[in-house]
């Protein structure tokens, strides 16, 4: 259940992104993208209904409008942001689940009677910032990676033919590069690895 609702989330993120960009069309397969994914809060949520109607509640109104309110955009953006997250942690019996399931609901159906959009609570805050620094981590570890691939290229290049040298001059400053990431990171083995080599 959790990887078919990883999925359903996945589909309802991108087409709720294309509605809410604007693009035209994208409305009319929205409240179907949602009434899967509505079936599977009911599975693996408490109160898990009662956000999917809601969520699906939005997707028909949507499909009539020519533009997406902005409060509505981001209560239901902030939603699936949240699910996706709790579905990637895999943290589905956290003590204050039902509470922000259920209050995320409230917020939908608060933004599609036209009131006004609520500050973000602390937990979304919060929120937020993890999903910040994920993405934050990720294009380090990307990096990383790439600068690693490009040290082990000049070190193989070098072994092919050791009379090259010169391929070598770049990579202690690479690796220091990369020691300096891992150092700031606390990964202090790995950060002594890279000073040894």
């Amino acid at each position: 259940w959790l990887a078919l609702g990883r999925k359903r989330l996945a589909a309802a993120r991108d087409a709720w992104s294309s509605v809410a960009a604007g693009e035209v069309g994208r409305q009319h397969g929205l409240s179907d993208v949602f009434s899967l994914v509505q079936d599977s809060l009911e599975k693996l949520y408490p109160n898990g209904l009662e956000l999917g109607q809601a969520l699906v509640g939005a997707a028909q109104e949507v499909a009539t409008l020519e533009s997406v309110p902005a409060p509505l955009a981001m209560e239901v953006a902030t939603a699936i942001l949240y699910l996706a997250a709790s579905l990637e942690d895999g943290e589905l019996d956290e003590s204050g689940l039902p509470d922000r399931i259920q209050g995320m609901a409230q917020r939908i159906d608060a933004a599609r009677r036209g009131q006004a959009a609520q500050p973000p609570e602390a937990w979304m805050e919060s929120l937020y910032r993890r999903v910040s620094d994920s993405h934050t981590m990720q294009t380090v570890v990307q990096e990383l990676r790439s600068t690693l691939a490009e040290v082990e290229k000049q070190v193989d290049g070098y072994f092919r033919n050791p009379q090259l040298r010169g391929q070598l001059l770049s990579v202690p400053t690479l690796l220091s590069s990369m020691r300096g990431v891992l150092s700031v990171l606390g990964l202090e083995p790995a950060t002594q690895a890279l000073q040894g080599m």
